[in-house]
């Protein structure tokens, strides 16, 4: 079960919970809330694997792009060892060499740019649907926690 599945059934519950007359209060089955309360401590943690996920697959983005720039640099490397022979062709190569070496920076910082902002959206939406969560639980607490209002007594007779 979703996070968002478990809210809206605590949601369904108290909605349709039988009210207090005359109040807002509503009597509500515990075992049903205390079920449905556990089902949402049981949806968190995949709620978290996810946001980790995220994180490794940020990770792991970053690191194929360090393997690719190193790898080309080392191509680079190897291109210009192979070009010093002449003294024309090693200007050559040298030049590529560092047109390549700017590409590959660039391509590195734009690949590392979009998994960052792929990072921070992805962790921008959990941390909304947390804190809804959050907040729908604590109403839920409260609404719970709130004494049955007092019934007024009749004045004492004389």
């Amino acid at each position: 079960m979703s996070i968002h599945d478990a809210i809206d059934r605590i949601e369904y519950l108290i909605a349709h919970s039988r009210q207090i007359p005359l109040t807002r209060t509503v009597v509500v089955d515990q075992e049903e809330a205390l079920g449905l309360i556990d089902d949402l401590r049981l949806s968190l943690p995949d709620e978290i694997k996810q946001a980790r996920w995220t994180l490794q697959e940020q990770q792991r983005l970053l690191s194929e792009a360090q393997s690719e720039a190193t790898r080309i640099i080392n191509q680079a490397s190897e291109r210009a060892q192979t070009m010093i022979g002449q003294q024309e062709l090693a200007r050559r190569a040298e030049k590529q060499a560092e047109a390549m070496l700017r590409e590959t920076s660039a391509r590195a910082d734009e690949i590392r740019r979009a998994a960052d902002r792929y990072a921070g959206e992805v962790m921008q939406q959990l941390e909304s649907q947390l804190l809804k969560t959050v907040a729908t639980v604590k109403k839920g607490v409260e609404a719970l926690r709130k004494p049955a209002p007092a019934v007024a007594e009749p004045a004492a007779r004389r």
